[in-house]
């Protein structure tokens, strides 16, 4: 099977995470613009009861425009920032496609995605994404590949990308294992749904407080620029949409991490970490990922779990659960003695 595999490499660029990330807001912005005309149009004539239906139709149209725009531009910031915070995301791929699947190698960290995991592929202008849930791709820039290399990735899609994995059904196992590291602490972990969204309410707590005010902020100039000025029940239902934004952002919230987890089959099995004076290995099923502590960019510990952030948005999670008094000493005093990160966050003390 030597002829059918592909073997490339090469340094993912910031323009490629742009453009990733530009067609992965295609898929949801609509939904941004259907809420915000929605809600706009649901809450205006509360506040303005004589508006008239030009005026409101208007109104949230403007609103769902700049939606429209505003959307492709968070996930393209997002997505540098993202970028620049992940060093590994700027260290030099090696992808191995076959029959089997897609393997990644990034330094002493390999993936293995097989090709029942890979929800939908799609090639664009510059890229082929293949979707192993419903917000992670594995990006592989068409420049590294040969237009001979084109034709054969297109043929093993083809093959190999309409197949369809089993049903799985998930407990909660509570499974623990001795440290390898002498000076480690070491953990089989499964991260649940409900830790998984907590996890995401954590990345989301600046947007929970400055969207919705924002939001509030917008309907007051909307309203000054019309009425010329700011009437007590135009500012005090500005404070109603805030909070209707608020509720409303974290019912998203919980139905996009919901389903993020759902979709992605990787994350429904058993994770072994372990922590150690060298840093964090996190093996799954089909993949083993090595951080250095260098790699740690930030940790925080939450009321459920210790979160080890190796980017901006994306962290090992270490849930409280599976620590007992002794274990969570001795990672506090890992964690102290050799992370390089200036950003530790414990529940008790900040440093």
């Amino acid at each position: 099977m030597e002829n059918n595999e592909i073997k490339v490499s090469g340094l993912i660029s910031e323009e490629a995470m742009k453009e990733y990330m530009v067609f992965h807001s295609n898929k949801t912005r609509i939904w941004y613009v259907i809420l915000s005309v929605i809600l706009y149009s649901s809450l205006i004539p509360i506040a303005i009861p004589d508006v008239s239906i030009i005026f409101m139709v208007v109104a949230s149209l403007f609103m769902g425009t700049i939606v429209w725009f505003m959307v492709p531009k968070m996930y393209s910031r997002k997505g540098i920032k993202e970028y620049r915070s992940d060093q590994l995301m700027q260290q030099e791929v090696f992808y191995t496609i076959n029959a089997e699947g897609i393997y990644q190698k990034v330094r002493r960290s390999e993936m293995l995605t097989r090709w029942e995991d890979i929800r939908s592929i799609h090639e664009t202008k510059n890229l082929f994404l293949f979707y192993a849930s419903k917000n992670k791709a594995i990006v592989i820039p068409q420049k590294f590949l040969l237009k001979s290399e084109m034709q054969r990735l297109r043929q093993l899609i083809k093959e190999n990308g309409n197949s369809k994995g089993a049903t799985y059904e998930y407990t909660e196992p509570v499974v623990r294992k001795q440290s390898e590291h002498p000076d480690g602490v070491s953990f089989t972990i499964f991260i649940s749904e409900k830790m998984y969204i907590a996890h995401i309410h954590f990345l989301a707590r600046k947007s929970k407080v400055l969207f919705p005010m924002w939001v509030g902020m917008l309907y007051i100039l909307l309203a000054l620029l019309l009425f010329k000025e700011i009437t007590i029940l135009i500012a005090a239902f500005a404070v109603v949409i805030s909070i209707a934004t608020r509720f409303l952002l974290s019912t998203v919230i919980n139905w996009k991490a919901a389903s993020e987890y759902r979709s992605d089959r990787r994350m429904h099995n058993d994770i072994h970490l372990e922590v150690s004076p060298a840093g964090i290995i996190q093996t799954l099923s089909n993949s083993q990922a090595d951080f250095t502590w260098d790699n740690i960019l930030s940790i925080h510990e939450t009321k459920t779990a210790f979160l080890f952030f190796f980017s901006k948005n994306r962290a090992i999670i270490l849930p409280q659960t599976y620590l007992n008094h002794e274990e969570k000493e001795k990672l506090k005093n890992i964690i102290n003695e050799h992370a390089r990160s200036k950003k530790v966050v414990y529940m008790d003390k900040a440093s």
